[in-house]
């Protein structure tokens, strides 16, 4: 019995070893494929840096074109002088002050444009007078040999106005004006001595209405008046000024009371 037991356990044993082996042997000849080898990564297209977009470059500026200097146009001749005082509203200042900028006849004056007409009137300190005296109108008639009623005047020595030579002298200042009359007509400027009848409404065609405004003139605006009216002078001469300063405070002078007394013919009554 014992004997059988042990040659079980030895053939159990050798049964063992020899399954060992032909396992071993079986493992040898049919080994498993050899592991596939991962796949190959996708290939990395590799781009290639789009070329930058070429700025457009700014156009070079135009350089500009070398001025071309024009020779100064030679001096024309003048024509010959007229007697520009003719011409109404056109007194030995204004003909002096004409003359100096080059206008010294009637074909000059014939031929003014509208604007030249205005440009002229402001140069002298008079802006509207040409067109309102109808200098144009006037010079145009007598360029060409005519006359006018003024003209005659003239011509026979009956305008005192438009007697003797006259200087360009000072074209002073333009006083404050009133666009309208005040409501009771403005004050009685004949009550200044040298205003008649015919210099007040001169002065009211002007803006000048009451004595306070002449009180107010200084030098520049005396002298710009005194052009303006055609009598250079006159307003500083007669001392305007110092009357109507008078007169706008309610008091009186030997001349306002001549005037008052109707012995000037010249000034209304007031």
């Amino acid at each position: 019995m014992t004997m059988l037991i042990i040659q079980s356990l030895l053939l159990m044993a050798i049964a063992y070893i020899l399954g060992c082996l032909l396992g071993g042997l079986l493992r040898y000849l049919f080994a498993s494929e050899p592991a596939t080898q991962p796949a190959s990564e996708p290939v990395k297209l590799v781009q290639e840096p789009a070329p930058k977009a070429v700025e457009p470059q700014p156009k070079p500026k135009p350089q500009p074109k070398p001025k071309t200097v024009t020779p100064p146009a030679p001096v024309a001749t003048l024509p010959p002088k007229d007697d520009l005082k003719r011409i109404r509203g056109i007194g030995p200042q204004n003909e002096a002050r004409l003359n100096s900028v080059g206008v010294q006849a009637f074909s000059q004056i014939a031929g003014w444009s509208a604007k030249e007409q205005r440009e002229m009137g402001e140069r002298l300190a008079f802006p509207g007078r040409i067109e309102r005296e109808e200098w144009v109108k006037q010079a145009k008639v007598l360029a060409k040999g005519g006359t006018t009623d003024f003209a005659k005047r003239v011509d026979k020595g009956e305008v005192e106005s438009s007697v003797g030579k006259g200087t360009v002298g000072d074209l002073g200042k333009k006083p404050p004006v009133m666009d309208t009359a005040p409501t009771n007509g403005g004050d009685n400027l004949t009550l200044i001595d040298g205003v008649g009848n015919a210099l007040e409404k001169k002065l009211f065609a002007m803006g000048i209405y009451t004595f306070e405004q002449i009180a107010k003139w200084n030098k520049d605006q005396q002298t710009w008046i005194g052009n303006e009216l055609g009598f250079p002078g006159r307003v500083e001469r007669e001392n305007w000024v110092s009357e109507a300063k008078t007169l706008a405070k309610g008091g009186t002078t030997e001349h306002a009371k001549k005037v008052e007394r109707g012995e000037i013919k010249t000034s209304r009554k007031s």
